[in-house]
């Protein structure tokens, strides 16, 4: 079961901070939820993992052993 909240209850659109539409939440319209898929896919956002020893480098075996 899905619960509705009141427009007044969700926060903000992330883009344009107008109050988000509930059938396409956060964002307040399809632009907006557009302009997001676009920064994800241009690389804007990114999400950060931890880095182990191995996959930086630094403690990676050297060749000439």
């Amino acid at each position: 079961m899905t619960a509705f909240l009141a427009p007044s209850a969700l926060p903000p659109c992330p883009i344009c901070g107008r109050a988000a539409e509930p059938t396409i939440r956060p964002f307040c319209s399809k632009r907006c939820a557009d302009v997001d898929l676009g920064r994800w896919l241009g690389g804007v956002y990114r999400v950060e993992t931890p880095e182990g020893p191995d996959e930086s480098g630094e403690n990676a075996p050297s060749e000439d052993a």
